[in-house]
């Protein structure tokens, strides 16, 4: 996952990742298509720390959204709502496809929620190119997963910056540092 190439803004961030965003994973059987099993979580948490570290001026890991260890500015905590997948036999497209619902939460160090972010995440597949291949299905689910992880980091790179919530965070803590 490439580190995105932007300016970063002047927040020391804290981030939380739950149990369960450290070790999702999606089963699902498809009854004549097979049993299905997307391990999301090893993956997932990296891609998530690689993007906030190249956002923001700090970030660290921290264990609590009520007290965290860090003195931060504020705490993002990423989750996911929803993981859906296709498989070629399903949709006779050809594609495997998968779509994840995310929702990250903003935190101020005291607790309190200062908002909540929706981020989609879509990634596709070609089947044909996977069918050399022993494990196509899972190869060709792995590589649509991966493609909706950089969807996800790129929607974070391009979109977060510009949050309302994360907007009046940077002025307050520019705001906070000039004033001395």
């Amino acid at each position: 996952m490439p580190t995105p190439l932007v300016e970063p803004l002047p927040i020391a961030v804290g981030l939380r990742f739950d149990d369960t965003m450290r070790q999702y994973v999606h089963e699902e059987d498809l009854d004549t298509f097979g049993k299905f099993r997307i391990e999301l979580g090893s993956t997932q948490v990296p891609v998530f720390e690689r993007v906030f570290a190249a956002l923001f001026e700090r970030i660290e890991v921290v264990d609590s959204v009520e007290t965290p260890a860090a003195s931060v500015d504020a705490i993002i905590a990423p989750s996911v709502e929803e993981l859906q997948f296709s498989i070629p036999g399903q949709t006779r497209s050809g594609f495997f496809e998968v779509w994840i619902k995310y929702k990250i939460d903003v935190y101020h160090p005291s607790g309190e929620l200062l908002g909540s972010w929706p981020l989609p995440a879509y990634g596709k597949s070609n089947s044909q190119n996977l069918g050399f291949m022993d494990g196509g299905q899972s190869q060709g689910l792995n590589d649509a997963t991966i493609w909706a992880l950089r969807d996800a980091a790129a929607h974070v790179a391009f979109y977060f910056p510009i949050a309302p919530e994360i907007k009046a965070l940077a002025a307050a803590v520019e705001a906070a540092e000039a004033s001395g």
